[in-house]
């Protein structure tokens, strides 16, 4: 089965329009909800503390933290193992109050073959990284929206390229919350990536739509198979990113970038085009009457 024929049995221009706009908003509500409810956890870098690379210990990441947290008496301690395919790799995450030197004292003295790497990070200095990621956010977002409705210059398509965008942001976050990923500079330079990403394909299906001549739902499938080979080639690389790398930054870019690699699928294919469709439906009729009246 090629792209042609996956794109002709998913036929989104012959779905109903509630549904394809329906959908994604019922969940961008819900990811909204998720977020209130259960934030987004902090990476050392965003909250203060030391991050620990540990190669050459042989236990499990498990038995590890649970060691750990006994001997410091901190239920904060974090450890995890990379997710590349020759592991050996352990992260760990302490919080403030938990000194590189303690950590180390404590590995040289129980694994003596370890291989530690230490990152110690300033709660002052992360806060101001905090707000720096925050504003770098904003600034991009509001960028992107003033650009999209200089192309467009017609408030609902541009409307809807901003909306997808805010939403892919929205439940990728969301998504993080859910499973844990926490909120770094590599993950936020992620979700600036996204908006990118997610700009990029709603910006295609708009010029085809609007700008091009012929049947809508030709147009549509014509702008799924480009869309759908460029969103779909870029979600492989990261696949195959997040499973081969051993490097926790590249590790949080490449999950982070597939969750939302998927849910720009969604957001421009069923949100973007259900309100494209029914824009370009409503001023069919308009047009008709001025031809009419003259």
């Amino acid at each position: 089965m090629n792209l042609d024929d996956i794109i002709e049995r998913i036929n989104i221009p012959g779905r109903s329009r509630t549904v394809l706009v329906g959908v994604p908003l019922v969940l961008l509500a819900l990811s909204l909800v998720i977020i209130a409810l259960n934030g987004v956890a902090l990476g050392t870098d965003l909250e203060g503390g030391t991050l620990v690379k540990v190669r050459n210990i042989d236990i499990d990441s498990d038995a590890l933290q649970s060691d750990l947290r006994g001997i410091f008496g901190s239920t904060e301690i974090k450890v995890r193992s990379a997710p590349g395919i020759t592991s050996g790799l352990t992260y760990i995450e302490a919080p403030v109050d938990i000194s590189s030197q303690q950590l180390e004292s404590y590995f040289l003295e129980r694994y003596p073959d370890a291989e530690l790497s230490f990152s110690v990070f300033n709660p002052a200095v992360s806060r101001q990284f905090q707000s720096s990621a925050v504003k770098a956010i904003i600034s991009a977002f509001v960028g992107m929206s003033i650009i999209v409705f200089l192309v467009f210059r017609t408030p609902i398509p541009s409307a809807a390229v901003v909306l997808s965008a805010a939403s892919d942001i929205g439940i990728t976050v969301a998504l993080m919350s859910l499973f844990g990923v926490k909120l770094t500079l590599g993950t936020i330079a992620a979700l600036l990536m996204i908006i990118g990403y997610s700009v990029d394909s709603d910006i295609l299906l708009t010029t085809r739509l609007i700008k091009r001549k012929g049947e809508l739902s030709e147009k549509v499938k014509s702008a799924m198979k480009t869309g759908l080979t460029m969103t779909l080639t870029t979600l492989s690389a990261m696949a195959v990113l997040y499973v081969v790398s051993q490097h926790e930054t590249l590790d949080s870019i490449a999950i982070v970038l597939v969750f939302a690699l998927v849910v720009d699928l969604m957001n421009t294919w069923m949100l973007n085009t259900g309100i494209l469709m029914w824009f370009i439906g409503r001023q069919a009729p308009t047009s008709s009457k001025r031809r009419r009246k003259a």
